[in-house]
């Protein structure tokens, strides 16, 4: 979020057309962005992403997540998911998603 923080505010704006609860959208410098992207003969598409507190007091490995519509029931969702406690286990904490997760999030 710091180093790209436009590129991150417009991803959080984005969110907020899927995500009835994202409320942060301006204040990014305290997370870090993992952005999934699928490359075909056209270029980089964005397929999803999910950001996490650089330092989280509760442990949490993802704030946000988002897998846009047209790459959903794919499995980027559980692979983005994946990548998270992945990078938890690497900085040696246990970690869970942050609450409330969404309507969404709860089926997943």
């Amino acid at each position: 979020g710091r180093k790209n923080k436009t590129y991150c505010q417009n991803l959080c704006l984005l969110s907020k057309l899927f995500l009835d609860h994202k409320t942060l959208y301006y204040d990014v410098e305290p997370f870090m962005f993992y952005i999934l992207t699928e490359y075909d003969r056209k270029g980089c598409h964005i397929v999803g992403y999910f950001s996490k507190e650089k330092n989280s007091f509760l442990c949490y490995n993802v704030s946000c997540i988002l897998v846009l519509p047209p790459y959903m029931k794919r499995g980027y969702g559980k692979m983005l998911i994946d990548f998270s406690y992945a990078l938890s286990r690497r900085e040696g904490k246990l970690g869970s998603p942050e609450k409330p997760l969404s309507d969404l999030g709860l089926v997943s």
